[in-house]
């Protein structure tokens, strides 16, 4: 990872180009470290299409909440842009129900979590948790009253939503370092806190990547039920680093890894025996696996801002064994800003923003070929935002409502200050349905059938109606 500083030349999302399109045949999981290979993987489960329980919404990494095909109007905002004791560095959405919107704040001090009322900006809980030094918080969905998450080291926590309550909270890393050889967890040159635990979770499993592989706990009380090694096929001295995410299917979980190869992991049964996929994939620090429903596997990069804007902007893969397509984006020269990728089921969606042009683009692939179904494109400066100024320029989290695809960006410092705009396109045409402003820098779109709920990069709530 790289550390948290203003600027640097290339940013990564808390969660690595070209690389060979090859497919690796399937590798044996059986080892000698007391592995206990689960008897069913991955989840038929989703949960409800108008509440945003997962950082992109489900469990595959997109959603389908309904969504205002009008123009909202701001009901309310919480949560000061910044403090005089302690610089936000950097504010999560991870979770938005019917009663709730559930907030991670970044601070010097540690992170804090903060829960308010969707109806208004009435704060429910507050909770800084402790020991949380981390700055890269990984948030793996609200279940069952439930949220989970981790410190992205070593620890991965469950916390009552309902008042902010730590139900449980166990080191990961000392637990299965109890069992295997430090070798498989991290190299000899690093500390354990690249373990970087990131947490996926069901009502029936908690599944956790990591520097090792993929771990199953128990939701009730953490314990660790199994776990999987991914790098029995890596060189002696190599183990798996920064760990992307993971996608849950029905019988199937994918997962991602930046280093010390750009790789793409399917883990599955089949005929009783549980096998593994492996290929390289040719983005930087692959994001988040996105699993669309014509069942491509589709991973964009991990970079959100970099001063050369070339590279894979997205990429999509048969399953987890062979690479169908890539997709660049635009060409420029100078600084320009990234997003994850969202989807509606048949079309993938990326975004880019140039500070030299001033331009924000918005294409639409199709998901099974990587073809450019549509392009949108708007000039920054006339949203009355300055790309080029000393404020960090980003762009937001696209998220896929009903229809609709909601797309942002703005600019933010550390010393407090922003400014945003979310537009509306239509997901079949690209047409714009509506725009608006916003006095924060917008980095999750959270629609839901209560309202539209953005989360600023810096600090500050919002939450939109319809009139």
């Amino acid at each position: 990872m790289c550390p948290p500083t203003r600027r640097t030349a290339l940013r990564m999302l808390g969660t690595g180009g070209i690389a060979s399109l090859a497919g690796c045949p399937s590798q044996s999981t059986t080892t000698d470290n007391g592995e206990r290979p689960p008897d069913a993987l991955g989840t038929t489960w989703t949960p409800p299409d108008d509440e945003w329980r997962f950082p992109r919404g489900g469990l595959r990494n997109t959603a389908h909440s309904e969504a205002t095909h009008q123009r909202p109007t701001q009901e309310w905002q919480a949560q000061a842009q910044s403090t005089e004791q302690g610089l936000l560095q950097q504010t999560h959405l991870a979770a938005v129900t019917g009663e709730l919107v559930v907030l991670g704040t970044e601070r010097e001090d540690g992170l804090e979590l903060s829960a308010y009322d969707v109806a208004d900006e009435t704060n429910r809980w507050s909770r800084r948790l402790e020991n949380s030094d981390s700055l890269y918080p990984q948030f793996g969905g609200l279940v069952d009253g439930t949220l989970y998450l981790s410190d992205f080291e070593t620890d991965v926590i469950a916390v009552d939503a309902s008042d902010g309550t730590v139900r449980w909270r166990i080191d990961l890393y000392e637990r299965v370092a109890a069992a295997v050889p430090e070798q498989s967890l991290i190299e000899s040159s690093r500390s354990r806190d690249r373990f970087a635990p990131v947490p996926a979770a069901t009502p029936d499993c908690v599944y956790v990547q990591t520097s090792y592989g993929i771990h199953g706990l128990a939701p009730g009380d953490g314990h660790e039920r199994w776990r999987i090694s991914l790098g029995d096929e890596l060189e002696d001295d190599e183990v798996l680093q920064d760990p992307g995410g993971l996608a849950l299917t029905d019988g199937r979980v994918v997962a991602s890894y930046g280093r010390p190869d750009q790789l793409l992991y399917g883990v599955q049964r089949y005929d009783d025996e549980l096998t593994v996929d492996r290929t390289t994939v040719p983005v930087q620090y692959p994001s988040q696996p996105l699993v669309t429903g014509t069942g491509t596997t589709v991973l964009g990069s991990g970079v959100i801002w970099s001063t050369d804007a070339t590279g894979m902007l997205a990429a999509g893969a048969a399953g987890t064994s062979t690479v169908n397509w890539e997709f660049q984006g635009m060409a420029s020269t100078g600084a320009a800003a990234f997003s994850t990728v969202a989807s509606d089921g048949t079309r993938v969606f990326v975004c880019e923003g140039h500070e030299k042009t001033g331009e924000f683009v918005v294409f639409a692939l199709r998901a099974d070929t990587g073809g450019l179904e549509w392009l949108y494109r708007e000039s920054i400066p006339e949203s009355g935002i300055d790309p080029s100024s000393d404020m960090d320029f980003r762009v937001a989290h696209p998220a896929v409502a009903s229809g609709t695809l909601l797309v942002g960006y703005g600019t933010s410092a550390e010393q407090g200050g922003a400014t945003g705009t979310m537009v509306a396109l239509s997901t079949t045409a690209g047409t714009r349905q509506w725009r608006t402003g916003l006095s924060i820098a917008p980095r999750d779109i959270a629609p839901t059938e209560a309202g539209i709920y953005i989360g600023g990069r810096r600090g500050g709530l919002i939450g939109l109606t319809q009139s």
